[in-house]
């Protein structure tokens, strides 16, 4: 009897022993799931909380949506009156500033590296222009005074623009690590001095010569033919008064300088139209074809120096050399050889 009683009395501890490790098993594997439920119900007094913030905010300040439509460049009314007097905010200057550093700020530099380039390698493909001297002492006039001042007078103020206008649009790029800011800042207020009033005489220069030059840079067959059969890879071709590489190369000059000259007013004198798009349009169309114009004077100025020695000779003195006429201009001499004169004598 005895015996059973303590049986039973082992029995209980045991199971006593038993649902006390298991209670402390579960115990230990719920316990840890607490903590993602309190950071549950904290995120979501969290986001009570905030929510109650921005009513709070929205009822504070009653004018956040005014500033929301002003974002959206939306029209509203205004008792001002004049251009944009009812658009508080325009995204127009966004748009502008993505244009202005990103396609313009990138590709505008990698193409003047390219024509660069490509003048070095036409100098090795074609091994430069030999001078043809002139042991006949003959000489043929080729520009007259009025032309050689006309050239110096546009080309002058040609490179001034050009160095001037790509401090101003890549200097903070490039000059501002080499000057400082303080140096950098000096140079972009007389840059854009330079620019502006370069600029005004600038255009008249760029008239002049489309009309004093229109009759000769008329194009015909011998250019299209100079053209096709590698003229301008130094090949010594058929050609008149100018060849067609100088006719197109007077068509740019004609063409980029109506684009820049009229951009350049509108930008001068914004007030003429008061539309800022317009503005902005004009100052991009403005520095792209300006920069294409720089380019592809990179050729004429080769042309005119290495690439055909004795050209700046009609820049300067106004007259060439009866063999280099032959070599470079044989349609050209055989009209102008009854007007040749000796270097010497003059005569």
């Amino acid at each position: 009897m005895q015996s059973r009683v303590k049986q039973s009395r082992a029995g209980k501890r045991l199971r006593i022993i038993g649902w006390m490790t298991a209670f402390v098993v579960v115990a230990a594997m719920v316990a840890p799931l607490t903590g993602y439920v309190y950071v549950a119900m904290a995120q979501t007094d969290q986001a009570a909380a905030q929510s109650e913030q921005a009513e709070a905010l929205a009822r504070t300040n009653p004018q956040s949506e005014l500033w929301r439509q002003a974002r959206l460049s939306e029209e509203g009314v205004s008792a001002v009156r004049g251009p944009y007097s009812n658009v508080f905010m325009t995204d127009s200057g966004e748009t502008f500033r993505q244009i202005r550093m990103g396609p313009v700020s990138t590709y505008l530099p990698i193409f003047l590296g390219f024509m660069i380039l490509a003048m070095v390698g036409l100098h090795f493909y074609t091994g430069g222009g030999a001078k043809p001297g002139n042991p006949s002492g003959k000489r043929l006039p080729a520009w007259t005074l009025f032309d050689r001042v006309l050239h110096w007078y546009v080309a002058i103020l040609f490179l001034m623009l050009a160095i001037t206008g790509l401090s101003l649009l890549f200097g903070r790029a490039v000059l501002i690590p080499i000057l400082g800011p303080e140096g950098f800042a000096a140079w972009a207020r007389a840059s854009k001095f330079l620019h502006d009033w370069g600029g005004v005489l600038f255009v008249p220069g760029v008239v002049v010569m489309a009309v004093a030059w229109l009759h000769h840079n008329k194009p015909t067959m011998v250019d299209v033919r100079w053209l096709l059969f590698g003229g301008a890879f130094g090949k010594h071709l058929p050609a008149g008064r100018y060849n067609g590489g100088q006719k197109i190369w007077f068509l740019v000059n004609v063409l980029a300088g109506i684009v820049v000259c009229v951009t350049g007013v509108l930008l001068l004198l914004p007030g003429i139209f008061e539309n800022r798009e317009l503005f902005q349009v004009s100052l991009i169309v403005h520095a792209v074809v300006a920069i294409v114009w720089l380019g592809i004077s990179f050729a004429h100025i080769y042309m005119a120096t290495i690439g055909a020695p004795g050209s700046v000779d009609i820049t300067t003195k106004g007259h060439v050399s009866a063999e280099w006429a032959k070599l470079h201009r044989p349609l050209w001499y055989e009209e102008m050889k009854d007007q040749q004169f000796d270097a010497k004598s003059g005569r």
